[in-house]
């Protein structure tokens, strides 16, 4: 069972998508050439907010058993959960891959969800985070092409479940977290984290 982290109030979050990928420029004519090789990958930075006590302690244990980057762990992101959802929509077909996604279970005839919302696929050590980059348009029959980056990684089975309310990500810290302790108890902290694949 891959850990949750527990959410206390967040000061601060910055997400980027990377993507592998390189860019030569002629010193002589200034023209580039970019090579793709494919690999996309989501990175955090998160701060917390100022946290007391015995809250304070039990985060700095959670962060310590990681391990640094040996652990992972799941983040729902607070920046893009969709609180009030009560639909469930799945993947319509297996053996899907690439940058789009047939789906159903959607309220017909609607745009459920908007490009820049997210939704995850997958549990515990499989979850994975994608940013939708068109709008959600469902059909008559509550179907609808889901455009999202990053890439599908692995195809969905047929039937699996979109978590749209709150999606996950799993990360790995990419150095250990300090504990900062201050006055009265209180606890400071800031991770950096990238997509364990």
């Amino acid at each position: 069972m891959i850990p949750e982290l527990p959410l206390t109030l967040v000061s601060s979050i910055e997400r980027r998508l990377a993507t592998a990928t390189a860019v030569a420029t002629s010193p002589f004519t200034g023209t580039e050439q970019v090579q793709d090789w494919g690999g996309e990958w989501w990175e955090y930075g998160v701060e917390m907010a100022r946290t007391n006590g015995r809250d304070g302690r039990r985060l700095s244990a959670f962060l310590s058993a990681l391990g640094g980057p040996r652990g992972r762990f799941l983040f729902r992101d607070p920046t893009i959960r969709q609180p009030g959802i009560a639909y469930t929509a799945t993947v319509a077909g297996a053996g899907q891959s690439g940058g789009t996604l047939n789906t159903n279970g959607w309220p017909a005839s609607s745009t459920p969800l908007f490009a820049g919302d997210f939704f995850s696929l997958g549990v515990d050590h499989q979850t994975r985070l994608y940013q939708l980059t068109a709008d959600v348009i469902s059909n008559a029959s509550g179907l609808a092409t889901l455009s999202f980056v990053p890439r599908l990684r692995a195809s969905p089975t047929d039937g699996a479940a979109l978590e749209i309310a709150a999606p996950a990500v799993l990360l790995r810290l990419t150095a250990p977290v300090p504990t900062r302790i201050g006055r009265a108890d209180t606890f400071l902290f800031t991770l950096t984290a990238r997509e364990a694949l």
